[in-house]
């Protein structure tokens, strides 16, 4: 396999509204050419081309292998339309129009290791920052995704210094636990969500919507439901949660509802606040990405005394 050769996968997923929809943070849009993105996969530098129910890959350099088209396939997750349970998220009144409008967003299968690296990240933070912390310890490891015997080596200092900032020390911790393997990673994937989860907050810098994310985005743990503030507003708008609930406590509540399918609902209900959020704040192109009933009627009247628009996602 030759540098810029090019690999075509026959599925039919919407790669703007998957790989830029906050699961992960590899990649970057390609401007001037629809539906295209240049990021990587684990450490293969690839141009990815959304076509009619294709995906069109092209190499640019890095690692690969002959399962390279096999891996990333599985990367792009499945068509949630053959998971059991996908015909009660087209009857919610709330995620049915987001279905319609965007059939086929998808849940990604990342690499383990970066997605808990990302996720460690993106606490009080936002995804272009993310994206750009990720890229610097790639640009600083000979554009190699650091393991975790790696990151001790580069260090707290050194990830502070790369603007990590109060999540640096977890970083290290966490890549600690794996080397004295005190966690193992494939033994996540095996046991039940509980356990998972509850391995996983046992780290310090790893809270409950960080484990959940972790584990949905990548152990395909599909009964995690992530509480960020735009999936809480969404539940209290839509859903009638209480306007005071906690995220756990939302969390759990979901996780009732939606059973062995509440990560895929979490998405459907993430992505319709978030892009309303967008179109009623930024207006302009936003408008057309969004639901339109959605957009002039975000509700802040449930804002709690310490939260602001910006909070919320209004930027």
């Amino acid at each position: 396999m030759n540098n810029q050769e090019e690999l075509v996968i026959n599925t039919n997923v919407d790669l703007f509204n998957t790989l830029d929809s906050g699961q992960s943070f590899s990649w970057e849009k390609i401007d001037g050419i629809t539906n295209s993105y240049k990021g990587y996969f684990k450490d293969t530098n690839l141009i990815v081309e959304e076509q009619e129910k294709a995906v069109k890959i092209k190499i640019l350099g890095g690692e690969y292998n002959s399962n390279l088209l096999e891996e990333f396939e599985n990367y792009l997750g499945i068509n949630p339309k053959s998971i059991d349970g996908y015909d009660s998220l087209v009857e919610d009144d709330v995620i049915k129009p987001v279905i319609n409008m965007y059939p086929r967003l998808r849940i990604l299968k990342q690499p383990k290791w970066e997605c808990i690296v990302g996720f460690i990240t993106s606490s009080c933070s936002n995804l272009p920052r993310i994206k750009l912390h990720m890229k610097s310890l790639r640009n600083i490891n000979n554009l190699k995704f650091p393991n975790p015997y790696e990151i001790t080596v580069i260090g707290e200092s050194k990830l502070r210094e790369l603007g990590f900032g109060f999540r640096a020390p977890y970083i290290v911790n966490m890549a600690n636990h794996i080397i004295n393997e005190q966690i193992y990673l494939d033994e996540l994937e095996k046991v039940s969500y509980v356990e998972a989860r509850n391995k996983l907050v046992e780290v310090k810098g790893i809270g409950r919507k960080i484990a959940d994310c972790i584990l949905a985005y990548s152990f395909n743990k599909t009964e995690a439901f992530p509480v960020d503030r735009h999936v809480l507003n969404g539940l209290i708008r839509w859903y009638r949660f209480p306007k005071k609930i906690n995220p756990e406590k939302a969390s759990d509540r979901a996780m009732k509802k939606w059973g062995k399918i509440s990560s895929y609902a979490q998405q459907y209900i993430f992505h319709r606040q978030r892009l309303a959020s967008r179109a009623t704040n930024w207006g302009g192109e936003h408008k057309k990405l969004a639901i339109s009933s959605d957009i002039y009627s975000v509700s802040y009247t449930h804002l709690r005394a310490h939260e602001t628009r910006e909070d919320l996602g209004f930027r």
